[in-house]
């Protein structure tokens, strides 16, 4: 018998899921549907299984999933990235099983992470968004970059991470990109166009039961993966009294259950923020939390299993950790676009900083998670690809 079942064991977040929950002395089983997964070479897995693909076929990922719960009898269940939405869609399916899985309904899910809906429901709370429009023809795509200027980002209603987002720096390129992407869209699902606001990226995470916050973690991005934007490889601790309270209006205003994200950019010079994204599950910088004191994976454990826990807001400020594979490849686009050497040297500065993905207590998924990316690499030809990295969840 297992306590705990988590899936999508490939990437660090899991990676450190399951060093949080091992290093407590829960007995971990770990899902992926690689044989490369970073999580099954680590000492803390005590079992693991391999399973359907949720993005191919989110009903075979379901049945896995029952045989994996029927064959290891977790007590939790606890999805980590993109399956968290299949899972609450087909939910009732699951239910007979008697796992514990603490995360939202399926509706309340797509509602924070479709960008049309999040940017409605961000208005009405008074919660600042970057001006957007869901543009209905090429018109209203011009008369938009008129009014907020360029660079205009868009968005694909539908994205995670930079996946689905793009820049463009003039009005040809705008109207390019969007003609582009609107082919074969109906006109509910065209994308978003959205001024582009400057500021330093930030990120609120929390831990809710039922709408009621019980743990609170903010960090500020210091590099990220791609020199436009995107996933972070480099992170701080600190404090932000504006996004906290930005982020519990909204999570709370939806009753919302188990771990998110909220992502903002922050204005430091004039104390103004703006709401970019919500990642409704684990994210990224998950380490970084755990490192200062938050540890999201046990609390959001022990929430399903008692019913709840004693909420945790104080945290180590200035706390630095790094992802070291991914800061490698943001150090070769930082270098690319700035045509200088100075991200080099940057990126040996190792100074009181910890890691995302690297343990001396646990080296060997570090060159696990090494194997995985340069095979994706070799098949994709891309360091950041879209296939099987996204997905459809109005189409789920």
């Amino acid at each position: 018998m297992m306590d705990v079942l988590i899936t999508y064991g490939w990437n660090r977040v899991a990676y450190n899921v399951l060093r949080s929950l091992g290093k407590k002395g829960l007995k971990v089983c770990v899902g992926d549907t690689s044989k490369l997964c970073m999580s099954f070479w680590s000492r803390y897995a005590a079992e693991k299984f391999l399973y359907r693909s949720f993005y191919a076929n989110p009903h075979e990922f379901i049945a896995s999933l029952k045989e994996a719960f029927v064959k290891y009898k977790p007590k939790v269940y606890i999805p980590i990235h993109e399956e968290t939405f299949v899972v609450a869609k087909y939910i009732d399916e699951l239910k007979d099983t008697k796992v514990a899985i603490p995360i939202s309904d399926f509706d309340t899910l797509k509602t924070l992470h479709m960008k049309n809906s999040l940017i409605n429901l961000a208005s009405r709370l008074e919660i600042p968004v970057p001006k957007s429009i869901q543009p209905k023809d090429l018109s209203d795509v011009r008369e938009f970059s008129k009014e907020v200027g360029f660079p205009v980002v868009i968005k694909m209603i539908n994205t995670n991470s930079a996946k689905g987002v793009f820049y463009a720096y003039s009005q040809s390129e705008l109207l390019d990109i969007y003609s582009k992407l609107i082919q074969n869209l109906d006109t509910d699902q065209f994308p978003i166009l959205q001024e582009y606001v400057r500021g330093s990226g930030y990120g609120v995470s929390l831990l809710l039961n039922r709408g009621n916050v019980r743990a609170l973690f903010t960090h500020k991005r210091l590099r990220e993966k791609i020199a436009s934007g995107g996933t972070s490889t480099k992170r701080v601790s600190t404090k932000n009294n504006v996004l906290e309270e930005y982020a519990i209006r909204l999570l709370s205003e939806v009753k919302y259950h188990g771990v998110a994200m909220v992502e903002f950019k922050y204005d430091e010079n004039n104390k103004k923020g703006w709401l970019i994204e919500v990642n409704p599950r684990f994210w990224g910088s998950l380490a970084l939390a755990i490192h200062a004191g938050v540890d999201f994976p046990y609390l959001l454990y022990r929430m399903a299993l008692d019913g709840d826990v004693e909420p945790v807001f104080n945290y180590e400020d200035g706390v630095v950790v790094r992802w070291i594979l991914g800061d490698m490849l943001a150090t070769l686009s930082y270098i690319k676009s700035q045509k200088r050497l100075k991200p080099l040297f940057d990126f040996f500065n190792f100074k009181g900083e910890r890691f995302d993905d690297f343990y001396l207590d646990d080296p060997v998924p570090f060159f696990a998670e090494c194997a995985y990316y340069l095979a994706k690499f070799l098949r994709t030809k891309s360091t950041n690809p879209t296939y099987e990295a996204m997905i459809e969840v109005n189409k789920i």
